[in-house]
């Protein structure tokens, strides 16, 4: 049986295209032993697990006169699938359909009980005078721990069968299943699908592709795949999910746009879409540690299937092991984990919602996940999932987002994986406070992070012929990213807010004696 590359057409879709070793899928072609005619498996109906039985292919207009494809003898021995795009890129010989890293992730084991590591909400100890855990109460638990810590919310999600009647949280999330989801968004809509394998994104995928892949049995696929960044706020089935009340009620962005849109968007000033993802993950896959795009927070539930998280805390040593680990050439090659330092109580100064080596968290269809900034984290996939997730920012975590922002200038992020439009945002965030002062005493005192990150950004703006080449394209960023036609000339601004901060602050100080 031939299986390779070929530019001529195949004889069912008359296509030249190459969807063989060199593009994103592993088998391009298979030719007839019989007409010497070359196909797409795909064309003809075969999958990858059904190519790996052929000796000898007999196309459909041979095989009713020469009979049925030969298959190969089988044998008894396990055989494993290789990554030969791997081998083609010069990196080490690994299976096709797993992860290196997933026996690490999988050996890792909590040091302490789940419950000393985040916060569970637990309705017999959260729940009011009726054991029901309210919108209020989840809010309240977000300020008193100062999303710090992650929150997991056990089987809140009233449209699955396992949900526990002692809930009254506002949020919807319907069950879906992956063919509802390509119905609503549209079969013929791009999305960016990762291989799990290389971490890298695979192009020309559409929903309806997606659909068919996800749809196959497991040892028919012929790589693990993965979906991640599909956000779906402007298509049909935005109107079908409500994020989580508590969430709105911290998420800045959302309190800006809420209040303040119609003056922003007169402006040309838009809410950046990042709130409804859905993601789609097939058994098996991974995805390796990383912080989310401008040290945002996430919410995450699952609606079909199970999902695990291993995160390390935004700890001073962690972070600059993350960075380096991100400035590695190949970060296959070894487990992030082994470079994480192990934390021990008085050998510096840590958050005690950070006192920990490590946190492993096992989330269930119905779970509510709350996830902090800056948390440095990988997931596994152990059966087919369907989540829904969404970032956001918040006042409570600034300090972690513009630490993480630092990092991603520093490991030379693209820009396309950053938080949209970030910098217009921080800035719109002090804009914003000074007309809505509404803040609770620790929410101000994260606010004094704004200050030296504002004069920070016009003190490399004025300086930018000293900058390298890198750093002028980052200023240059900056400077058209200023929202001057809301704020008015930069420094006058940072002036006006700093006097407004230290004005508040002393206001605070006198109420409380």
């Amino acid at each position: 049986m031939t299986v390779q590359t070929k530019t001529e057409d195949c004889p069912v879709c008359q296509s030249p295209d190459d969807t063989g070793p060199g593009s994103d899928l592993v088998y391009g072609w298979i030719g007839c032993e019989l007409c010497q005619r070359w196909f797409h498996p795909s064309c003809v109906k075969l999958s990858p697990h059904e190519i790996e039985t052929i000796g000898e292919y007999h196309c459909p207009d041979c095989a009713p006169e020469h009979g049925p494809s030969v298959l190969k003898r089988k044998s008894n021995r396990s055989r494993k699938k290789i990554d030969y795009i791997a081998l083609n890129e010069g990196q080490q010989l690994r299976e096709v359909d797993k992860h290196p890293h997933i026996d690490n992730f999988k050996m890792f084991e909590n040091d302490r009980p789940l419950e000393n590591l985040i916060y569970v909400v637990r309705p017999e100890v959260d729940g009011n005078e009726s054991g029901v855990v309210t919108d209020s109460k989840l809010t309240q638990i977000i300020f008193e721990t100062q999303l710090k810590r992650p929150i997991l919310v056990p089987a809140c999600n009233p449209a699955l069968p396992n949900y526990k009647n002692c809930y009254d949280l506002t949020f919807r999330f319907p069950k879906m299943t992956v063919d509802q989801i390509a119905e609503e968004v549209g079969l013929d809509k791009e999305l960016p699908v990762m291989d799990v394998l290389t971490q890298n994104n695979s192009p020309n995928w559409t929903l309806g592709r997606w659909r068919d892949y996800f749809n196959l049995k497991a040892q028919d696929r012929d790589r693990i795949r993965n979906v991640i960044s599909l956000e779906v706020s402007q298509t049909k089935l935005n109107d079908k999910i409500e994020l989580p009340k508590s969430v709105l009620d911290i998420d800045v962005v959302n309190k800006i746009f809420m209040t303040c849109r119609s003056e922003l968007e007169a402006h040309g000033i838009e809410k950046p879409k990042v709130s409804k993802y859905i993601l789609m993950s097939v058994k098996d896959s991974f995805t390796d540690f990383h912080v989310d795009f401008g040290g945002t927070s996430v919410y995450y539930t699952i609606l079909q299937g199970h999902k695990q998280f291993l995160m390390f805390p935004p700890t001073k040593r962690n972070l600059a092991a993350y960075e380096k680990w991100c400035l590695s050439d190949d970060q296959n090659s070894f487990w992030f984990g082994d470079l994480v330092p192990p934390t021990k109580p008085g050998k510096e100064p840590i958050d005690p919602a950070y006192m920990n080596n490590g946190v492993k968290i096992d989330i269930d269809a119905g779970d509510l996940l709350i996830l902090p900034s800056g948390w440095i984290h990988s997931v596994y996939t152990p059966c087919d999932s369907v989540i829904v997730g969404g970032n956001f920012l918040n006042m409570l975590s600034l300090k972690n987002h513009l630490e993480v922002y630092k990092i991603e200038i520093d490991t030379k992020v693209p820009e396309k994986f950053k938080f949209p439009n970030f910098i217009k945002v921080i800035w719109l965030i002090g804009w914003f406070v000074m007309k809505n002062n509404n803040l609770t005493e620790f929410e101000l005192e994260c606010l004094s992070n704004l200050i030296p990150f504002y004069k920070s950004q016009l003190r490399d703006i004025k300086n930018i012929d000293t900058a390298d080449k890198y750093h002028k394209r980052i200023i240059s960023r900056i400077k058209n990213s200023l929202p001057t036609s809301v704020i008015g000339r930069p420094a006058d601004f940072v002036a006006d807010f700093e006097r407004w901060y230290f004005l508040q602050t002393k206001k605070r100080k006198y109420d409380d004696m």
